[in-house]
């Protein structure tokens, strides 16, 4: 039994350091109480401010359901970024409903330590359902290809970009 309550108290306390990190002013983490979803969509903006060095990225609020960042550039219309994610944790790898109003939908899936062990970029131009919700959808997996619902067969393998990113960004 104790070993349940000692869990519990871990996971209490990371949360509250998630939290907290969440509500600073200036926070580079989103807020939101998915927790995978923050991650995600922390390790999503990274990549984004890697891919448009000059942008201005904004992060959505929980309520906003058709995107998650928005890429603001001088001159140019918002360019909307849906985040999607799933870890080991999820046994179905069934992700929430995609909405419409994204350009790029970030589709990542993460391993027991919260790192990324997959990481799809779809361009809504690529979708010819990105115009309508897409429901009950199912995560690709890196290590098996043709996994994942056919939604995703256009999206490109982008995890050895992200990952150059994030180490990158982990020695600053």
């Amino acid at each position: 039994m104790h070993e349940y309550f000692s869990a519990i108290r871990d996971y209490a306390k990371a949360y509250a350091q998630m939290e907290a990190l969440q509500r600073r002013s200036g926070a580079l983490l989103p807020v939101g109480d998915q927790k995978t979803g923050v991650i995600a969509e922390f390790y999503g903006r990274l990549y984004a401010a890697d891919q448009y060095p000059s942008a201005q990225l904004i992060y959505g609020t929980p309520s906003e359901h058709a995107w998650d960042i928005t890429v603001r550039r001088t001159g140019a219309l918002d360019h909307k970024i849906q985040v999607k994610a799933v870890s080991v944790h999820s046994r179905t790898s069934r992700i929430s409903p995609i909405h419409p109003g994204w350009q790029e939908l970030y589709l990542m899936r993460l391993d027991a330590d919260f790192l990324p062990v997959g990481f799809w970029v779809l361009n809504a131009s690529a979708a010819t359902w990105s115009e309508s919700k897409l429901g009950a959808s199912t995560m690709p997996r890196a290590d098996a290809p043709g996994t994942g619902s056919a939604a995703f067969c256009g999206a490109a393998d982008k995890l050895d970009l992200l990952l150059r990113v994030l180490s990158q960004a982990r020695g600053r």
